[in-house]
């Protein structure tokens, strides 16, 4: 078998879904070539997407040892992984290595911009995006990126002048013209421009749905009734408690405040923002209680190992309120901090994001408000069961008295006064959601009825949306 041979047997196999032999492929391949810096790449791409971390990290390294062409690659992906293990500083050491051996690599550039942006340094993402643009005018991810990151004030100005000169393009990848799409919304929205902006928005959405997952509003509907059946006080008395840690969970509708209240917990002393940890959603929700106690460990193992020493982690995943039965059994000290809002404004707010392909029916406002209503119902039925360890935590009243809110959060928590938490938009650590950009802001008020710039458009749904 020649030397890249093996290769092409593992990366075939991996395609073809047989993972185990591939990986054994891989290891033969190493094992006769051990001085093939590309295998040790390749290898540690594929370790990466098994999601075996650390592993994917010590092949990078050995293909760097061996003098692989193209460090910068290396060191960018090693970033990316250092990133995912919530290790910033890392992250951000090896970018700038990257960068140090090609100034005008843009996957390094983009991270790097990526890495500033999170950590609330808009002004540096800026010049990264900017500067990467540069270097290639048709990295568009760096155009959707920038059109996030700024206030776009000119509706004839170079950032929008760069979004449609983009989307004329004929080949342009599905997601990527997806991905313009909002963006343009986004730049005419700042600009009052609303009406092209939904018109945007529209073209967004619809060339979305081929990767979203489908939405049936009768499928959902019966998800629900056999949760609110099967979850009653026999059940939970069936469970046995893991931990009695204080554990915060918040949760609610997407784009309904839970990063902003994520950040005004996390200006505590006693508390750290974990921001959305998905462990849960690993897991198909079973209704026996015996299943429950070792994915509960798991979750207590996780937190342990990526935040030693931490007091309160909070998990702002907005949609693991579908297990907050299992959760309060299996942590009976745990608290619930459900954001709400405006339907009218989270419904629009959920319309203008893209989202990943599991969130099906984010693409349609028929089918949001439908979402919504089984949101309601299930919170209901767990308010029932726990409702004192329920906080509702209200965006609107929130930006108009946040000291008040504040205090009323914190006293649910049983956590003293933080004058800091006024100050949340100060916080350096990491966000990594739709909401970034706003929370490094002073808190303002303009989100707070915005659905009335879209009232026309808004107008079919607004009887689903109001009903409660």
């Amino acid at each position: 078998m020649s030397a890249r041979a093996g290769l092409e047997l593992a990366a075939g196999l991996e395609r073809a879904g047989r993972h185990a032999d591939a990986e054994a492929a891989y290891q033969r391949h190493i094992g006769e070539q051990p001085q093939d810096a590309v295998a040790r790449f390749n290898y540690a791409c594929f370790l990466r997407r098994r999601g075996r971390l650390e592993e994917a990290l010590e092949s990078h390294q050995a293909a760097l040892d061996l003098g692989i062409e193209g460090p910068e690659e290396v060191l960018s992906n090693m970033a990316v992984i250092q990133g995912e293990l919530r290790r910033d500083a890392a992250a951000k050491l090896l970018l700038q290595r990257a960068l140090a051996v090609n100034p005008t690599y843009p996957p390094a550039l983009f991270n790097l911009a990526l890495h500033f942006e999170e950590h609330g340094q808009q002004a540096e993402a800026i010049e990264l995006f900017r500067r990467i643009l540069e270097i290639d005018p048709n990295w568009h991810n760096a155009l959707v990126r920038l059109a996030y990151a700024e206030t776009v004030r000119d509706a004839e100005g170079e950032v929008v002048r760069r979004l449609r000169r983009a989307l004329r393009r004929s080949n342009l990848e599905p997601l990527v013209r997806e991905s313009l799409h909002f963006a343009l919304g986004k730049a005419l929205d700042d600009c009052g421009r609303y009406d092209e902006a939904f018109e945007q928005y529209v073209l967004g959405n619809a060339a979305s749905r081929p990767r979203l997952a489908r939405y049936d509003h009768a499928v959902v509907a019966q998800g629900v009734d056999r949760i609110i059946e099967a979850f009653g006080p026999e059940l939970i008395a069936k469970a046995t408690a893991v931990s009695e840690a204080p554990l915060v969970f918040v949760t609610g509708m997407f784009r309904s405040g839970s990063t902003l209240i994520e950040q005004v917990l996390a200006a505590h002393p006693a508390v750290t923002a974990g921001g959305e940890i998905e462990y849960f959603l690993r897991y198909p929700l079973s209704l026996d209680p015996a299943d429950w106690p070792p994915i509960a460990q798991g979750y207590i193992d996780y937190l342990q190992r990526t935040y030693p020493g931490a007091g309160i982690v909070t998990n702002k995943r907005p949609d693991a309120y579908a297990y907050l039965g299992m959760l309060k059994a299996v942590f009976p000290n745990a608290s619930f901090v459900n954001t709400v809002r405006d339907p009218r404004d989270t419904a629009l707010s959920i319309y203008f994001q893209q989202f990943d392909g599991r969130v099906g029916y984010a693409a349609d406002l028929a089918d949001i408000a439908h979402f919504r209503r089984q949101y309601r119902r299930l919170m209901d039925h767990w308010r029932g069961l726990f409702g004192d360890a329920i906080f509702d935590a209200d965006y609107d009243a929130f930006v108009r008295n946040p000291r008040a809110e504040t205090e009323r959060l914190l006293g649910f928590l049983g956590l003293p006064w933080h004058e800091g938490c006024l100050e949340f938009h100060r916080n350096e650590n990491r966000v990594r959601t739709a909401s970034l950009t706003q929370v490094r802001e002073p808190l303002y008020a303009r989100s707070s009825g915005r659905w009335r710039n879209y009232e026309r458009q808004l107008a079919p749904y607004l009887p689903a949306l109001e009903a409660d």
